[in-house]
């Protein structure tokens, strides 16, 4: 079984953690391969670099917004 669910990924869904406890799991190849593009955005990002974030609660963004102040030149 592989994980292909970016968005859901870090979410305790069943059908991301429950059914992990009973099959063999892993990140898919689509989920690798997002791993990897946000990884080089966040160790070595081509600048400008401009973050846009979105959705409606700011608070659950806090701690993003303060990681992000030292990586990008703007955030939207």
């Amino acid at each position: 079984m592989s994980n292909d669910a970016f968005a859901c990924s870090h979410r305790a869904h069943a059908s991301i953690v429950g059914i992990a406890k009973y099959l063999k799991a892993g990140a898919g190849l689509l989920l690798a391969k997002e791993i990897e593009y946000l990884s080089a955005l966040i160790e070595s990002p081509k600048k400008p670099y401009i973050a846009i974030l979105g959705g409606a609660k700011v608070a659950d963004k806090i701690t993003v917004i303060e990681n992000l102040l030292t990586k990008v030149n703007a955030i939207i």
